[in-house]
């Protein structure tokens, strides 16, 4: 019994020691947040903010069934932690910008994704497996419904861009769904930059949508900066 203490001892330096190395390389606040709002940092998130620009120019050209209605941003800025012997976040800094563009459609929905599809295949947009035109056709043959009857959760179409970090989620909800409010994000440890431009989609079917039975929706994002742990 006499070993015990003297190895606690040496145990818990050990462990100090460790949690110390592990946390030191941490940015702290205030370095973490001169980063995000650095001049090159808001330059890589404009960057980004004009790649997502040319990308949806390419999908909705030749569309005339899409009216654009409105365009929701958010860039987000967020410090790695560490979890002290555990692993820790592999960056010391990331930076992700997202964007929604709210689209009505004029005609039958289905027409309407049709020139979306053959606008991005155009584009070079490549239809990920899964989330296809060809999907979307075979829901709405069924009416939604297995050939058991059970209902089919709503499909999406998806595309992948070449040379594109982000993918492209397009779906589409109706007048009178159900809409979920998503909560704001607040500006706390470790996110140290955010800046958010929502859209109150019920002010859209009041507004600018009013009298029509479709809102379509383009979605992407990227990670615009990341900054890797040192080894």
């Amino acid at each position: 019994m006499a070993l015990v203490r003297p190895i606690r001892l040496a145990a818990a330096a050990a462990l100090a020691l460790s949690l110390a190395a592990c946390e030191s390389d941490a940015p702290t606040q205030e370095e973490a947040t001169s980063d995000a709002q650095s001049v090159a940092v808001r330059q890589a998130s404009a960057s980004a903010a004009t790649r997502f620009d040319e990308v949806f120019a390419a999908l909705t050209k030749g569309t005339p069934g899409l009216r654009p209605v409105a365009t929701a941003t958010s860039d987000t800025c967020r410090a790695g932690a560490t979890n002290g012997l555990f692993p820790h976040d592999t960056y010391r800094l990331q930076c992700h910008r997202s964007e929604v563009r709210y689209f009505g459609a004029r005609g039958d929905l289905l027409d309407v994704l049709r020139e979306v599809d053959a606008a991005a295949k155009r584009a070079g947009l490549i239809p990920n497996t899964g989330a296809t035109l060809e999907g979307v056709e075979a829901y709405y043959r069924g009416d939604g419904k297995t050939d058991d009857g059970r209902l089919l959760p709503l499909p999406l179409m998806n595309y992948l861009v070449p040379g594109f970090d982000g993918p492209i989620y397009i779906g589409w909800s109706q007048a009178g769904d159900p809409r979920r409010s998503e909560p704001a994000v607040e500006l706390s440890w470790p996110i140290v930059f955010q800046e958010d431009r929502p859209v109150d989609v019920d002010s859209l079917w009041s507004g600018r949508l009013r009298g029509q039975k479709y809102l379509i929706t383009f979605g992407t994002g990227v990670t615009y900066h990341e900054v890797p742990w040192p080894d």
